[in-house]
């Protein structure tokens, strides 16, 4: 991001101070944008060390919230802890029992102006049941006994099969035009029936007490820019991250779709992922936890360089060298890995340039 653009390296080479100064201004513009209206956001600041969440001021909540200030005990999940730092909250649900967490923002919202919210949840293990619904009420008033929450008001993620997803976090998020005045945010199910948004884990485990416990971190409200901000934000991207790879991958999937995973690169011969595949897994990563519900198969290919048994295994060690950066980045999608040689090239092995296209990772979307 930046101001006025100015093309040329040699005049920033010459001109060092002013170039500093330069980015300074983007800099300033960048928190603006990004400026986040919760208070307390991943729940660091906190007063002692009680377990409620009103320890973790300004937030209050509506049955006994859970505060943590270090990885709770029956969390047995892969990313263990908080989503960042190191506390975060506790939200339990029962047939007849609900909990709300809720805080005061910073500045009341703006009338017709667009907010980003974003908050992650994880579920606890020994949860009996998942819920359908989980997300967030903008309300003109705190929290109150016996309030209605209008439908205009929540923006939620309702999966049908249950939010779920034991080995890490779930983003949930969504876009909110504010009818102006929204002070306070409500976190937590709206549903007016408790039961009826259940869904069993084990459906055989019908003598258990049905309950659904989720961690709760990392919570945001950002407003959008407006469409002049975005546009001198993007040409200042453009010119200042001219070495930073550009995403190949798309925003939305449908079943049976076939990705390339572009600028993956290996040892030669084996398995080990270089470096320089880094950034570009790490943009999977991003793209998989925007889609936490997507099951995808990935998918290594060769050239016909060589025996077809070695191409083969090779090739599903390399599916799978992708796949468990993936799962050591905390992606909770369901995956799984295949190893095809050279058996279905996109080009005829007669040229390198032909040979380096069939030498490839892809992934295939099995479920949306």
């Amino acid at each position: 991001m930046k101001a006025p653009i100015l093309h040329t390296k040699a005049f920033f080479q010459k001109a060092p101070l002013l170039f500093a100064s330069l980015l300074l201004c983007v800099s300033s513009f960048a928190q603006k944008k990004e400026k986040n209206l919760v208070p307390n956001p991943s729940f660091e600041k906190h007063k002692n060390k009680s377990t409620v969440i009103k320890n973790a001021v300004p937030w209050l909540g509506v049955g006994t919230v859970d505060y943590f200030l270090k990885a709770d005990k029956k969390d047995t999940s892969r990313s263990k802890g908080a989503h960042s730092g190191t506390c975060y909250a506790g939200l339990r649900f029962q047939p007849n029992y609900k909990e709300y967490m809720y805080v005061k923002l910073t500045e009341p919202l703006e009338k017709g102006k667009m907010y980003d919210f974003m908050m992650h949840v994880k579920l606890v293990r020994s949860s009996t049941v998942t819920v359908k619904q989980l997300g967030v009420y903008f309300s003109d008033k705190p929290f109150k006994i016996g309030m209605t929450f209008d439908k205009e008001g929540i923006i939620d993620s309702t999966y049908g099969k249950g939010i779920s997803g034991t080995l890490g976090w779930i983003p949930i998020e969504g876009l909110y035009k504010a009818h102006g005045g929204e002070k306070y945010i409500i976190i937590g199910n709206f549903k007016t029936r408790m039961k009826d948004d259940f869904v069993r884990i084990n459906k055989w485990n019908i003598f258990k007490s049905r309950e659904a416990y989720y961690y709760v971190d990392d919570i945001s409200v950002i407003k959008k820019l407006n469409a002049a901000d975005s546009a001198i934000i993007k040409q200042n991207e453009i010119h200042l991250e001219e070495n930073k790879i550009v995403s190949t991958l798309p925003d939305t999937f449908t079943t049976g779709q076939v990705i390339e995973i572009k600028n993956i690169q290996f040892e030669n011969g084996s398995a080990n992922l270089l470096k320089s595949s880094f950034n570009m897994l790490d943009e999977l990563v991003r793209v998989l936890n925007d889609h936490p519900f997507m099951e995808i198969q990935i998918n290594g290919h060769t050239d016909n360089q060589g025996k077809e048994a070695v191409n083969r295994k090779l090739s599903k060690a390399r599916a799978k060298a992708v796949y468990d950066y993936l799962l050591a980045q905390s992606v909770i999608n369901p995956m799984t890995y295949k190893g095809f040689g050279p058996s279905q090239p996109l080009a005829p092995n007669d040229t390198d340039e032909n040979k380096a296209k069939n030498r490839r990772v892809e992934f295939i979307i099995l479920k949306q």
